[in-house]
């Protein structure tokens, strides 16, 4: 029985994720007055610029701070963070998500990550659009994962900016979720990139994204969102 309740769980949180992924780029919502959608190039501009991602904090992210702007700050807390990775022209570049600042603490999530559209992400489905991917220790424990690339009907702020975007969700039936990486993801360096042609990483914020604690403290997600570092990808 409580593998059945963690798997209809995990079903609704990927219900209401990819629905937001394949809606967004038609409509865009609001809670309280707030747009619900930002697209993050990193969060710290100074620490983005210091491990290689765009330094960027864009207006967009400054309104999804505004929407937990009531909800009370912690100390410390979760950093989920980008790699810096590198790779040659036509080549398969590696992307880690990782976490730090969470063992044991958390126990689902739902994130957007963004590329650059001349990037071209591996799938494990060409016609479900089902990422490819290697799972990584933090997420042992878990009750399933899923990761799909947000190519159709992109937000406008992704096409304004050339990006798409990756989604992937987890849970365990506790606060099982580890520090260290998360989930390894595959992108295709184009033929002709030039060596030291840097592409950054980002994440793209959705009302429907989380990272959440088996108490559901609001103020753990909040410093997790607030924190998110940007990663890059540099062909050698």
């Amino acid at each position: 029985m409580k593998h059945k309740f963690s798997a209809a769980l995990l079903a609704l949180v990927i219900s209401a994720s990819v629905t937001g992924c394949l809606d967004s780029g038609k409509s865009s919502s609001k809670v309280a007055e707030i747009p619900t959608q930002a697209t993050v190039s990193a969060t710290e501009g100074e620490t983005a610029a210091e491990e290689g991602g765009s330094a960027e904090i864009s207006e967009s992210m400054e309104l999804m701070r505004l929407k937990y702007a009531d909800t009370p700050a912690l100390e410390s807390g979760p950093v989920i963070k980008l790699s810096n990775t590198s790779a040659k022209p036509g080549e398969m570049a590696e992307v880690t998500v990782s976490i730090t600042g969470a063992e044991k603490k958390w126990n689902m999530c739902g994130i957007h990550i963004t590329y650059p559209e001349v990037l071209k992400c591996k799938l494990a489905d060409e016609e479900e659009l089902m990422a490819d991917f290697e799972p990584g220790e933090a997420i042992k424990a878990n009750a399933g994962f899923i990761a799909m690339d947000w190519q159709k009907n992109l937000a406008p702020e992704l096409e304004r900016d050339h990006k798409r975007s990756v989604f992937f969700t987890t849970m365990f039936t506790d606060n099982g979720g580890k520090d260290g990486n998360i989930v390894t993801f595959f992108f295709k360096i184009p033929d002709d990139a030039q060596p030291g042609t840097v592409y950054d990483l980002g994440y793209y914020y959705m009302d429907t994204d989380m990272f959440r604690n088996q108490e559901n403290d609001m103020s753990f997600e909040k410093y997790a969102f607030e924190h998110l570092e940007g990663g890059s990808i540099t062909v050698r």
